[in-house]
C-alpha cells in the first residue's frame, strides 16, 4: 500500500458517499484501452491474444474481430441491451441457460441482429409500428432540416473501445484515483432492473424494463430509519421515482443539480447523495452518455464528462469536505458492447423469478465502469474485488446504518467498497481540479427532434403515472389519507396507489415520440418542476 494506506483504514471520517449512475457502457468498451501505468489492471493491449468476438458465434474459429481503440462517441444504433439480447451476447445463443459459462461470444452477432430487425425483447405490434414510424420520422426531419441523420451502424462497430484521448475526465480521475476493474452490472438485462439494484438490492424479478410501481424497501428508507440524511439530485425524470413511498409524503428529498452543488459549497452533503443524469428527451440529448443519444452527435456523451468534471471540481474547492467524501461513479448496464470478463454466479436476492424468462438472477450482468475518488484514495489504485450494483446499499448500510438488516439476500452477500478500498492515513494534498469538457448545448433544431428510445419512453410513461397519482392525492382526501401518511418504520406495511398513466403521456411513450408544446410535454415538465423546486 502506499503511505501506510491500508482497506479500510478509520473509514468513519467518510461521512457523505455520491453515487452518480450513468447509462449503459460497458468497460472494455469504455476504459479498456486506459494508459493505467499499473501492471494489475487489465489494459486490453496488454492481453495476448487481444479480446476478440466471434462474427458468428456457431463457429467459433470462423472470422473473428479483435477490439480496437478507435471508438467515437457517435455510434450509428443503439445496441440491444434486453435480456434476451445479452443472453445472446453472453452465451452465443438464444435463451436464458440456467447453467454453464458464458462464452462471451454473441456481441457480433447480436448487433447484426439489432441493425437490421431491431431488438430480441418480444414487442406488441405497437411497439413494431412505432420503430417504423420513429424511422421514417427521423430521415424525414433530418432531411427538411438538412441536418446530419444518424450515421450507418456496422456490425463490428460493438467491438471498438474508446481511446483516452475520447474520455479525459474518466481517464484523469480512473489514473488519480481507485478503478474498480471488476465491477458488474447486477442483472443481464435492461436499465430500470440495474438501476434497482442500486437501490433496493433486487428488481423484484424483472430483468427487462416493467414499467409501474415498485413496493420493495430500498437503502433511502433504511437509512431514513436509522436517523440518516439522504437526498436525489436528479435532471428531468428520474427513474428512482418508480419507488413511490420516497415521495408520496412529500418532495422534499429530490432536488435539482443546483442543488447538488449548492449542498457542496455550504457543506450540507447528506450521508447519501444519489445523482441521476438527464437522460435527454428536451432540447439537446442529455449527459447520461447512453449510445441512443449518440447516434448523431456526440453531445450526450460529452456532456456526461462535463457533469463528471463539475461535480468533482466543486469538491476540489472544498477540501474540508472533499476529505469526508466518497464519490463513486459508475454505469447501470454495458449497453450491448463488448467485454471479455465472464459475469460470475451471484445470491439470487429473494425466490421470485421473472415471470417472462425464467431467468434466477443467480447470474450477474456484464462487466461496467467503476471509479471511486476520494482524496483519502492513493493515485492510482486498481481494486480487482468483485463487485455489483448491490455493493451500494451494502456499503451505504455497513457505514451508515451497522445495526440494520440488510434489503435482500444479494446486498448481504455483496461486498463493501470500504472494506476493500485502500485508505491513507490523512488526506491527499495532491489533487487538483482538472478543466472540464466545453460546455454542450443544444444544436440549432434539437427541440423539434424529440424521439424516444425504449427507456426515454419508459420515464416518460413513469412522470405521466406520477402526476396521475399526484392529482388524484390532492384531490381525494381519502387517498391522501392512505397514501401520503408519515414514512412508517421498515417493518410496517405501506399502501401502494394504483400506476394509473396519464393517457397523454402514455400516447406518446407509445409513439415514442414527445412533441414539443404537447400536452404530454407539458405533463412532464410540470411533474419535474415539481420534484425539483
Amino acid at each position: 500500500m502506499t503511505d501506510g494506506a491500508q482497506p479500510g483504514l478509520d473509514r468513519g471520517r467518510i461521512k457523505h458517499v455520491i453515487v452518480l449512475m450513468m447509462e449503459n457502457r460497458s468497460f472494455d468498451h469504455l476504459i479498456g484501452y486506459l494508459e493505467h501505468d499499473s501492471d494489475r489492471y487489465p489494459r486490453l493491449d496488454r492481453i495476448t491474444p487481444t479480446p476478440s468476438c466471434p462474427v458468428d458465434p456457431a463457429n467459433p474459429s470462423g472470422r473473428r474481430v479483435a477490439t480496437t481503440a478507435t471508438a467515437t462517441p457517435v455510434l450509428g444504433t443503439d445496441p440491444d441491451h434486453s435480456h434476451q439480447a445479452v443472453m445472446v451476447q453472453m452465451f452465443g445463443r438464444p435463451g436464458t441457460p440456467g447453467v454453464g459459462t458464458p462464452t462471451m461470444s454473441g456481441f457480433i452477432a447480436s448487433y447484426h441482429r439489432k441493425i437490421g430487425s431491431g431488438t430480441l425483447r418480444p414487442l406488441a405490434w405497437w411497439e413494431k409500428l412505432a420503430n417504423v414510424v420513429i424511422g421514417a420520422f427521423k430521415a424525414v426531419w433530418s432531411l427538411l432540416r438538412r441536418a446530419p441523420g444518424p450515421v450507418l451502424a456496422q456490425q463490428d462497430e460493438i467491438m471498438k473501445c474508446f481511446p483516452e484521448s475520447e474520455i479525459p475526465v474518466l481517464a484523469f480521475l480512473a489514473k488519480q484515483f481507485a478503478v474498480m476493474v471488476n465491477w458488474h452490472a447486477s442483472v443481464p438485462g435492461e436499465t430500470w432492473p440495474n438501476r434497482q439494484y442500486a437501490h433496493a438490492a433486487t428488481s423484484h424479478g424483472t430483468a427487462n424494463i416493467v414499467i409501474g410501481y415498485y413496493e420493495d424497501d430500498t437503502i433511502f428508507e433504511l437509512l431514513e430509519t436509522a436517523g440518516q440524511s439522504w437526498e436525489i439530485y436528479h435532471d428531468g425524470v428520474a427513474q428512482v421515482w418508480a419507488y413511490p413511498k420516497l415521495w408520496l409524503s412529500g418532495e422534499d428529498h429530490f432536488h435539482d443539480m443546483d442543488r447538488l452543488f449548492a449542498d457542496i459549497e455550504r457543506d450540507r452533503l447528506p450521508a447519501y447523495a444519489f445523482v441521476e443524469p438527464n437522460h435527454g428527451y428536451g432540447p439537446g440529448e442529455g449527459n447520461s452518455q447512453h449510445p441512443g443519444n449518440n447516434t448523431v452527435r456526440g453531445d450526450s456523451f460529452r456532456a456526461g464528462e462535463a457533469l463528471m468534471a463539475r461535480i468533482y471540481n466543486a469538491l476540489v474547492a472544498k477540501p474540508a469536505v472533499f476529505a469526508e467524501t466518497l464519490f463513486l461513479i459508475t454505469y447501470d448496464e454495458h449497453g450491448g458492447f463488448f467485454d471479455h470478463v465472464i459475469p460470475q454466479r451471484v445470491t439470487p436476492p429473494d425466490d421470485i423469478v421473472d415471470g417472462d424468462t425464467g431467468f434466477d438472477f443467480s447470474l450477474c450482468g456484464v462487466r461496467v465502469p467503476a471509479v471511486a475518488i476520494s482524496p483519502l484514495i492513493p493515485a492510482g489504485t486498481v481494486d480487482e474485488t468483485f463487485y455489483e450494483h448491490s455493493a451500494i446499499p451494502a456499503t451505504l448500510r455497513r457505514q451508515f446504518a451497522p445495526r440494520s438488516a440488510p434489503l435482500t439476500r444479494r446486498d448481504a452477500a455483496a461486498a463493501d467498497l470500504l472494506d476493500r478500498l485502500p485508505l491513507l492515513p490523512a488526506a491527499r494534498t495532491d489533487v487538483r481540479p482538472l478543466r472540464p469538457p466545453e460546455r454542450v448545448t443544444a444544436a440549432p433544431g434539437a427541440a423539434a427532434d424529440r424521439t424516444l428510445d425504449d427507456f426515454q419512453a419508459s420515464l416518460v410513461e413513469l412522470a405521466g403515472a406520477v402526476q396521475t397519482t399526484r392529482e388524484r392525492i390532492a384531490r381525494d382526501p381519502v387517498a391522501r389519507e392512505r397514501f401520503t401518511r408519515d414514512r412508517p418504520a421498515r417493518d410496517e406495511p405501506v399502501e401502494m396507489p394504483p400506476f394509473v398513466p396519464d393517457p397523454a403521456c402514455h400516447a406518446a411513450a407509445e409513439a415514442r415520440v414527445l412533441p414539443p408544446g404537447s400536452e404530454a410535454e407539458r405533463t412532464v415538465d410540470a411533474v419535474v418542476a415539481e420534484f425539483t423546486q
